[in-house]
């Protein structure tokens, strides 16, 4: 490989050394190929000074000599027993190369740990609460700092603190998979204080619940952040003791001022005033999070299209919800056949019409009739267009 890099170095760049008379040294001219040959020398250079444990990282996991020379930074063995019996014990926990070489890239540092007792504890422990492997893989590959944590004294008790609060082992895989920090800092840091705060606002226990085990990064925040965002809440009209509290606590703490006032704007601009567009975030928060080509989208579509009422949708914001070509567009397609061939008499209440599940929707306004099977491919038909 250094024969090739080096051959090729010289022969591109050939044209621009000049040897002089002493035949001792180089010159070179300021030019690009010049530039690329010095940069392909210092490339030789470092390939060839490479550490063991560079060396080890390009052999063992497949890290690019780059990737390599930066990791290696953060090592300092001298021989593969230590890394290699760490690979091992990832390998029998049945982790992949792919992530274990995602692991490692993140966290060079653990080719360095104790295998049995830094490491080993730690993966016991979450196989002992119901981790499965790719559980584990998960979360370690998207926070191995984790493993660099005391058993004792944070991740068993920032688990049995989740599990205490969701009562269940696998809720509380299910919010560490959403969010893996929430197993490495200490519980009394963020997590307790803040679930603190929504007790003092008397959040009912099984919203606070609800909130972590869905969005366990809102409460993986300040405490002092949280509280603000608490109380602006409440100030806005929101009832702490509806499930709409938590999911508005949510919301507030991902959207920044500019983006909020981005989508007042946008609600604005099709008739709603600032009133509507507060009573609505009250009612469905989420509507605050839409995607903005999505309000446009869905907006457009209903008001031009279903004929509906601006004040309508502000009135029930949960129309924001379905996805334009997965729900809207099959379902319109359907009861515009219905219309037209005279099976119903009468435009279905829209909120009737989007937000039925599934099976509701299919046994109101498709198996019911004798043209049940044209109906299910007209709908088929418009739901495979939106994959």
């Amino acid at each position: 490989m250094f024969y090739f890099l080096s051959k090729s170095a010289l022969q591109y760049g050939k044209h621009t050394a000049a040897v002089s008379p002493t035949h001792k040294l180089f010159s070179f001219h300021l030019s690009p190929s010049a530039i690329t040959l010095r940069f392909f020398i210092t490339t030789i250079e470092n390939l060839s000074n490479l550490s063991f444990a560079a060396s080890y990282l390009i052999s063992k996991l497949g890290f690019s000599p780059e990737s390599a020379l930066s990791a290696s930074k953060h090592l300092n063995f001298k021989t593969p027993e230590k890394p290699d019996s760490v690979i091992h014990l990832f390998k029998h926990y049945g982790f992949s190369q792919v992530q274990t070489f995602k692991l490692v890239k993140k966290y060079p540092r653990v080719l360095s740990c104790n295998p049995e007792k830094t490491l080993l504890p730690k993966l016991e422990f979450f196989h002992s609460k119901g981790m499965s492997n790719n559980d584990i893989a998960h979360i370690l590959c998207t926070y191995p700092h984790i493993l660099v944590r005391s058993l004792e004294n944070c991740i068993t008790i920032n688990f049995n603190f989740l599990g205490n609060l969701l009562q269940s082992n696998d809720k509380t895989i299910a919010a560490a998979k959403r969010y893996s920090p929430i197993l490495y800092h200490k519980a009394d840091r963020f997590l307790k204080p803040c679930v603190d705060i929504l007790e003092e606002y008397r959040v009912p226990q099984k919203h606070i619940a609800s909130l972590v085990y869905r969005w366990p990064r809102s409460v993986m925040m300040s405490p002092n952040h949280l509280r603000r965002i608490v109380e602006e809440v409440r100030e806005m009209g929101c009832d702490p003791h509806k499930p709409q509290f938590t999911t508005a606590v949510m919301v507030m703490s991902l959207l920044s001022e500019s983006g909020w006032k981005r989508r007042l704007g946008l609600y604005k601009s099709w008739g709603w005033s600032e009133e509507d567009v507060l009573a609505a975030f009250i009612k469905e928060p989420w509507c605050m999070m839409t995607s903005d080509d999505k309000i446009m989208a869905v907006m457009d579509f209903l008001v031009n299209k279903m004929d509906c009422e601006p004040s309508f949708i502000a009135k029930n914001p949960y129309l924001l919800k379905p996805g334009l070509k997965t729900t809207f567009i099959p379902r319109a397609s359907v009861v515009h056949f219905l219309l037209s061939e005279r099976l119903i008499e009468k435009k279905p209440n829209l909120v009737t019409l989007f937000l039925y599940s599934e099976k509701k929707f299919l046994e109101k306004f498709v198996y019911r009739f004798e043209e049940a099977p044209q109906l299910l491919k007209l709908y088929g038909d418009q739901s495979n267009l939106s994959k």
